[in-house]
């Protein structure tokens, strides 16, 4: 399949660009300026020995003229180009009825205004970027909506987002909506002043948006009860789960007396009495019953009872005592919340289950009280609870065996001092599993409001934690690491200082870091009528990047009925070397994505990335309330994944 990449080349990547250098000598950034390493000799070429430079687009004083080839340092390109693009974006702005605003941090790009609404704006962001594989420079092409403030996040707002199609259903269309607008952008604007201004130089854009070739890996396929395996979650999970509960289950439901016939309701549907087209009952699916005999109720009111988190703690250790051999979960009906914001009430429920080590299972009121609300969700929370309660209702089929993968999340609470914006204490957990998707532990790597003790704790914690999965005697011949891209430079530095050591003992262990970004500048179109690719797809951006699709068209099942979301970027930031190994772990990472247990719709994106960031930011909000437990104390208390 041929992807279009959102990437618009320049029509030369062979640049020689008049500079001046000097030794770098921690001089301050400056515009028109960059450190940057280039070749000692005044020759150049890749082979030379390299030094750090301070560059100049003029002459300055102790500096030294020097031709500067692209391909000698591709990023020190990209930044001379970005000082050209503000230059060019400056220029459209002043004289030709073009509004763009220049977004010049630690992202780089310039926001083309290409519509103004009421509620926000439809933009196309414009970004410098070396395609490493075509070895061509160019910019990147990204549609966005951006709300206005205070504008709530609502239909009319998704429907300019192309998230829902006119009538406010799932837009299908939403790649090819996105092709046609870049596309016009290209025609309405790029082609009008399609040059670019490189040291007196004019360099034209290529009309088109380049093309690579993708790559398909292999479907999921998962596993069930017995060995059975299946590519449809439902069917599979109907036919037989992987493993039930190890012990009995007692429900209890906590909600407002007010809510009573709301509980009542949620407990219908959990018996399948309440949606039966969708959903006929926990024990017909997942073989874990649920009636009148393991249900109990707890009653508290924080509206009008200044103790009621006190209350409900109280009541539930009652619970818990009289119910040794039961595994007892929460069921809150929740009317603080609406959408996805949380109440702080959600939080204090939340926080007295967890400490209690007790999971916790929370709904809407005002999903359950709408016509039709659990019709489609209640499967789903069904699922949360099998899990929650220690079932098993899939593995994933890996393509590495004995494989453990270690997820990290970070969620550092922020504080504004002075004008800026710093840490007030830094929050960092992670989650283990194989690579079948089946959760094994979770642990503390750091919560401590000391940054340099924070990178000396992530640095043991995560060796600690490895070494014990090590030692406790299951054969392992990878170790691979998930991170969220948003990990800091220096943080990275403290994983890879780990990883060294850890290869140093363990040298019978092959040790890979992907850094994984589910949040890109990167999109890509197919050559169908829909502009979809296909579930699992991937291109190659350089030798150890890859953009993925997680989810996307179904061989033999063209139609699709919901919006498609964005390709994942994936950095092989550690142990890529091999190509046949990368390979892999691409289809690990796309497994995983599968492996969720939050529902048989769930995001398409790896456990291993998405359940320690829902972690790390649980207990950021708990810390907010104040509370000051030893969350590896709290954490010991579960087996089970109560996160979910």
């Amino acid at each position: 399949m041929l992807i279009d990449l959102n990437f618009l080349s320049l029509e030369t990547s062979e640049f020689i660009i008049p500079i001046f250098r000097s030794r770098f000598n921690g001089e301050h950034r400056q515009d028109g300026y960059f450190a940057a390493k280039l070749p000692t000799s005044q020759t150049g070429g890749r082979d030379s020995e390299y030094a750090y430079y301070r560059v100049g687009l003029a002459n300055y004083d102790g500096a030294t003229a020097y031709s500067f080839h692209a391909h000698e340092n591709p990023q020190l390109m990209t930044s001379i180009m970005w000082f050209y693009l503000k230059l060019w974006a400056e220029r459209l702005v002043t004289g030709n009825n073009i509004q763009a605003d220049i977004i010049d941090r630690f992202e780089k790009f310039i926001s083309f205004i290409v519509e103004d609404f009421p509620k926000g704006q439809r933009v196309v962001k414009v970004s410098p970027y070396y395609l490493r594989v075509t070895e061509q420079y160019g910019v990147l092409l990204e549609f966005a909506f951006r709300k206005k403030a205070g504008v709530p996040f609502g239909r009319e707002v998704q429907q300019l987002s192309f998230s829902l199609d006119r009538t406010g259903k799932s837009n299908v269309n939403s790649y090819l909506d996105r092709l046609n607008y870049i596309q016009n952008f290209i025609r309405a604007k790029l082609s009008t002043f399609d040059t670019l201004s490189i040291c007196g130089c004019d360099y034209r854009f290529s009309p088109n948006l380049t093309r690579l070739q993708g790559q398909e890996l292999s479907n999921r396929t998962y596993i069930f009860g017995d060995g059975y395996e299946d590519y449809d979650k439902i069917k599979g999970v109907k036919t037989s789960p992987f493993a039930a509960p190890p012990k009995a289950p007692l429900f209890v439901f906590i909600f407002k007396e007010s809510e009573r016939n709301s509980g009542n309701e949620l407990f219908r549907a959990l018996i399948g009495k309440g949606y039966p087209s969708t959903f006929s009952g926990m024990k017909a699916w997942f073989d874990c019953d649920i009636n009148i005999s393991n249900v109990t109720s707890i009653v508290v009111d924080f509206d009008t009872d200044r103790n009621a988190a006190s209350s409900l703690s109280t009541q539930l250790a009652k619970t818990i005592a009289s119910n040794p051999d039961k595994q007892v979960i929460g069921l809150f009906i929740d009317s603080y919340s609406h959408y996805e914001e949380r109440s702080e009430n959600y939080t204090k429920v939340k926080q007295a289950f967890f400490s209690a080590g007790v999971p916790f299972q929370v709904v809407r009121n005002d999903r359950i009280i709408q016509s039709d609300g659990l019709k489609w969700a209640i499967s789903g929370i069904g699922l949360q609870l099998f899990s929650k309660l220690g079932g098993i209702p899939w593995k994933v089929k890996p393509s590495t065996n004995s494989c453990l993968i270690f997820g990290i999340g970070k969620a550092h609470d922020l504080q504004l001092q002075n004008g800026r914006t710093t840490v007030k204490k830094y929050f960092a957990y992670s989650v283990c599993f194989d690579s079948t998707g089946v959760y094994r532990s979770l642990g503390v790597l750091c919560d401590t409001a000391n940054r340099a003790q924070y990178y000396a704790d992530l640095e043991h914690n995560i060796i600690a934690q490895i070494e014990e999965c090590i030692n406790a005697g299951q054969t392992i011949t990878d170790c691979v690491i998930h991170t969220p891209f948003r990990m800091r430079n220096d943080e990275m530095k403290a994983i890879r200082e780990s990883i060294d050591k850890l290869q140093k003992s363990h040298g019978e262990i092959a040790f890979t870091v992907m850094r994984i970004n589910t949040r890109n500048r990167f999109f890509g179109f197919a050559d169908n009528n829909i502009k979809i690719p296909y579930e699992s797809t991937y291109v190659q951006l350089s030798a150890k990047e890859y953009l993925v699709w997680f989810e996307g068209l179904k061989r033999g099942r063209e139609y699709i009925s919901k919006r498609i979301a964005n390709p994942t970027y994936i950095d092989f930031w550690y142990g890529w070397s091999d190509r046949t190994k990368v390979i892999k772990l691409l289809q690990d990472a796309v497994n995983l994505a599968g492996a969720s247990w939050r529902g048989f719709n769930a995001k398409l994106e790896p456990i291993s990335v998405f359940y320690p960031q829902l972690i790390a930011g649980f207990i950021r909000d708990f810390r907010r309330l104040g509370d000051n437990e030893d969350i590896g104390q709290a954490l010991a208390r579960f087996s089970t994944p109560w996160f979910l």
